[in-house]
């Protein structure tokens, strides 16, 4: 674990690359996150700056996430999504420790939560809730 908090878009860059490699590896993820469409070096980039908006107050993303993710589903699950969050915890807290950190992972249930509701039509019990359900990833 490193001994600062999570403070740039440099920052924010190492953890999406470690994350996205986590997930792209991983028997539950890998396959929804190698499937999608979006190409997901090239959207690296504009997943970083959404988050440097959220986190960091750094206006430098502009759009809507969530009308993008509708048409990127295919094989997409709560299951999924659990497995994110457990997978996105996991990195946090291996890279960085903080205040930001922490709002990273409230953050990152929220946006969970809020794609349980408007990809699955549902709405969802609080994935921060069914993290202690999700299966764990391999260490």
């Amino acid at each position: 674990m490193t001994s600062h908090d999570l403070t740039d878009r440099a920052d924010l860059e190492a953890l999406l690359q470690a994350f996205s490699g986590m997930a792209l590896c991983d028997r539950i993820s890998g396959p929804v996150f190698a499937s999608a469409s979006m190409g997901l070096e090239a959207h690296l980039p504009r997943i970083a700056s959404f988050w440097e908006v959220t986190l960091l107050g750094i206006a430098d993303y502009f759009g809507r996430p969530m009308h993008r993710h509708p048409t990127n589903t295919a094989g997409l699950g709560v299951r999924h999504l659990q497995r994110w969050l457990a997978l996105r915890d996991r990195t946090l807290t291996a890279m960085f420790t903080g205040p930001t950190t922490d709002r990273t992972k409230t953050e990152a249930a929220r946006i969970a939560d809020r794609m349980v509701r408007d990809l699955f039509h549902r709405t969802p019990r609080p994935l921060t809730a069914l993290l202690h359900a999700a299966p764990r990833p391999a260490s």
